[in-house]
């Protein structure tokens, strides 16, 4: 019994963690800190869902940890890595909504998620680890979502849309253990390839406006 109670509060930590380094990307003033910290985030979710293997006894849960670990964590990284070194020549992060303010608004996105959680008909059934770990992921994609609507450059952009679907692969893992195998197979391959597809349109967008801040894109008329 001890060792459950441990590990819950383990499990609890490392998605704590992870929502952590989501809201660190919104205060981040440089592209390269902001993947940074995606990738700790990754690492983090990674974690979390190999030490749920031990809390929900379901070993399917390993291979999602290792997929998250290698592609999230170490593949997707390195790529975007490689595009700010080819053709990012300013690094500061240009942002809709100052930091400041972009704290204050994930604090309360935070503060919100729990409250919702805490009053859904989904916290009546579930232990206390599992209402608390879905309410971090349903953080955790708000952040995702506002910081694709509070940053100008487009490689931020995408950052947001990785730290959304970290929140939805943190959210299945609370609550339904985790996905089919196959399920979760094919949208580990997809977010991959739409990372790639996303490194492809930057470089098509930096090519023709000379930029990677997406206000510019008002630019273009019929």
């Amino acid at each position: 019994m001890n060792l459950n109670i441990s590990l819950s509060e383990f499990v609890e930590f490392m998605a704590a963690l992870s929502l952590f380094f989501a809201i660190l990307q919104t205060a981040s003033h440089r592209l390269d800190f902001a993947i940074k910290t995606y990738t700790f985030q990754s690492l983090a979710l990674s974690i979390t869902m190999f030490l749920s293997v031990f809390y929900y006894f379901d070993y399917e849960l390993i291979l999602s940890a290792v997929l998250t670990l290698l592609i999230k964590a170490i593949l997707i990284p390195n790529v975007m890595k490689k595009i700010t070194e080819k053709i990012v020549e300013d690094e500061s992060v240009k942002p809709f909504i100052n930091f400041t303010y972009s704290i204050l608004i994930c604090v309360f996105i935070v503060i919100f998620s729990f409250y919702a959680m805490s009053n859904t008909f989904y916290s009546v059934s579930s232990s206390s680890m599992m209402q608390k770990i879905l309410a971090i992921a349903v953080a955790i994609i708000f952040v995702g979502i506002f910081l694709m609507f509070a940053r100008k450059k487009a490689l931020i952009q995408v950052i947001g849309f990785l730290t959304l679907e970290n929140g939805i692969i943190l959210g299945a893992t609370s609550t339904v253990k985790g996905l089919p195998l196959i399920v979760e197979v094919g949208v580990f391959f997809d977010v991959f390839v739409g990372a790639i597809m996303a490194g492809i349109l930057i470089f098509h967008i930096k090519d023709t406006f000379d930029s990677l801040d997406t206000s510019k894109l008002s630019d273009l008329k019929e």
